[in-house]
């Protein structure tokens, strides 16, 4: 049986900080669980609001995989682009969707890389912990 990495990511954005953030919960086939999160104030980027964060935690979350020699990952998201512009569904149309449309594309050579939508703020276990670690993000220092 493969062993496949899964991903929930998520992102926010505070607008009176002008910043943006990720989360993202791993959890390893033996079950284990790795948090990752972080944020960005880079005004152009922010313009995108939360769309910043879902991507960061997105591209991190392959980052990891790669790292950890996975051969395959399964992304959760709750905004669609995520998967819409890696996946060329959408056209990406500025440097920061491209860029992320680029990185995932060529990520995919790599390991590849599925996705599966949820929705959001419905008590998903693990999609309410990324956005939870994407907000907390968003404080820290």
């Amino acid at each position: 049986m493969e062993e496949i990495l899964i991903a929930y990511v998520d992102g926010s954005f505070e607008p009176t900080l002008g910043k943006y953030a990720y989360g993202c919960v791993l959890i390893e086939p033996d079950g284990i669980e790795t948090t990752l999160s972080g944020s960005g104030n880079d005004p152009e980027v922010a313009n995108i609001r939360n769309v910043a964060g879902e991507m960061l935690g997105a591209m991190n979350a392959v980052k990891w995989a790669k790292a950890h020699h996975y051969r395959e990952i399964r992304i959760y998201y709750d905004y669609m682009g995520i998967e819409m512009w890696a996946t060329g569904g959408w056209k990406a149309k500025n440097k920061y969707t491209a860029g992320y449309a680029d990185y995932m594309k060529k990520s995919a050579s790599q390991v590849k890389i599925s996705f599966q939508k949820v929705a959001a703020h419905t008590g998903v276990r693990y999609n309410e912990m990324a956005d939870g670690l994407a907000k907390n993000a968003l404080v820290a220092e």
